[in-house]
């Protein structure tokens, strides 16, 4: 059997695993702007391919994916939009437009042409942002264009759009301060981070469950335990380890230290991911690796300074993977990571600290917050409503309840306990 995981490209269909809560809101939601934040190879590229995937077999939206990596000025976004529309020349062909219009390098003109003939053919255009850290040079140098593309991207009809990013995109709300108009982020809904896959996706991906034709992996119990323990299910480093821990009959061996090993590639990853931290944060990290695990109040006490700071900060870095909870204490966020910082703590104390200032990071985190608990209180409505019509069916059958139903409302008491949970946390947060 050959070896299923991947850990280079990114991966849709069969082989992309979770999200599917998140996928649905960010292509259904009310909002018609959202932007999704996580640590690099959490997923992002692959998230929104995915979205690209799922939008072309509805029909609803024609999916263009804008991947700016590499854009250092306000032309040449510009010219990286039209070289996307180049890629699917016949999907914007088939709204109506001729490839001269579709050639246009000027993103202030090109955006406002494709989403008005998918309008015009009963369709929305969704705009699929990538590497979008690029904005923040942008925005210092070209304001007015910028402002302008603000505008465009989250007040537009027919306009739907996703960008994702790392916590670097904080550093916009320093650019925009003195802006006339409202700050680049604003509009954007914010409530989604992409963190760890929820324990029955990582699972599901440990033991390659969606790849039938292959009759998936085989995993003692124990294994798999391990391998989200050590990983925090991270779906990169879920991949990284069982790729080393597959054996050619189609069986992941048990971990070994050796496993456990940081290579020079995720070395890299996470150098950039420590770089988008401010000093703030990286004392909580530190004083958490030197603690191994710590409680909340032991480590305000080492730390000092406001409780509800503290308790913001400390969610924000739980979500998108630098720390977690284990039987309520605070850790670092998986094994990998935890290995890296104690070999190269030399090192990563010579990373250069986010520039974000502390006013923009509290901007982000508070309203980012805001938005979580507004997300989190319509799911848990949503969801209570849903096991009422359950619960109907099941006393309406009786004796002949099927194991579906079963299975679904058993699911969603599980949702309602965690949303439940989730939103106890933020209020006491606030």
């Amino acid at each position: 059997m050959r070896n299923p995981y991947v850990t280079g490209a990114y991966v849709t269909g069969r082989k992309h695993y979770g999200r599917k809560e998140m996928l649905d809101y960010l292509l259904h939601g009310d909002s018609s702007a959202y932007w999704v934040v996580g640590n690099r190879r959490i997923g992002k590229t692959s998230l929104l391919r995915q979205l690209e995937s799922l939008a072309l077999a509805e029909g609803q939206l024609a999916p263009l994916y804008w991947d700016m990596q590499g854009c250092d000025t306000f032309k040449a976004l510009g010219q990286y939009l039209a070289d996307a529309v180049q890629d699917h020349n016949e999907r914007f062909e088939a709204l109506g437009l001729r490839p001269a219009e579709l050639a246009d390098e000027n993103a202030l003109t090109l955006l406002p042409r494709l989403r008005r003939a998918a309008v015009r053919a009963g369709r929305g255009l969704l705009l699929l942002c990538d590497e979008t850290e690029v904005l923040i040079n942008i925005a210092a140098r070209a304001p007015r264009s910028m402002q302008r593309l603000h505008r465009e991207l989250t007040g537009a009809v027919g306009l739907r759009v996703v960008a994702t990013s790392t916590r670097a995109i904080y550093q916009l709300h320093d650019v925009c301060s003195d802006w006339p108009t409202s700050p680049f982020l604003a509009g954007f809904d914010m409530s989604q981070t992409l963190g760890s896959l929820t324990p029955y996706s990582a699972r599901a991906l440990i033991l390659d469950a969606q790849e039938p034709e292959d009759g998936g992996v085989q995993a003692a119990a124990d294994v798999v335990e391990t391998i989200s323990d050590y990983t925090n299910d991270h779906p990169y480093l879920i991949q990284l380890l069982c790729s080393r821990l597959f054996q050619a009959e189609g069986r992941l061996r048990p971990v070994t230290e050796g496993d456990l090993e940081v290579d020079p590639l995720l070395k890299g990853f996470f150098s950039v991911d420590f770089g988008a931290l401010t000093e703030a944060d990286r004392r909580i990290v530190w004083a958490v690796q030197g603690a191994n695990v710590i409680d909340e109040a032991a480590l305000h006490e080492l730390l000092g300074g406001d409780p509800a700071d503290l308790r913001r900060r400390l969610h924000g870095l739980e979500r998108v993977g630098y720390l977690r909870r284990v039987y309520g204490q605070i850790a670092i966020g998986n094994q990998f990571l935890a290995n890296w910082l104690s070999a190269e703590a030399a090192a990563v104390s010579g990373i250069p600290a986010a520039r974000t200032s502390e006013t923009a990071m509290q901007t982000a985190l508070q309203r980012q917050q805001s938005q979580e608990k507004s997300f989190l209180v319509a799911r848990l409505n949503g969801q209570r409503g849903r096991l009422v019509e359950l619960e109907a069916v099941r006393a309406r059958d009786l004796l002949d309840v099927s194991p579906k139903v079963l299975g679904e409302i058993e699911q969603i008491q599980t949702e309602i306990r965690e949303l439940r949970r989730l939103l106890a946390k933020i209020e006491l947060e606030a």
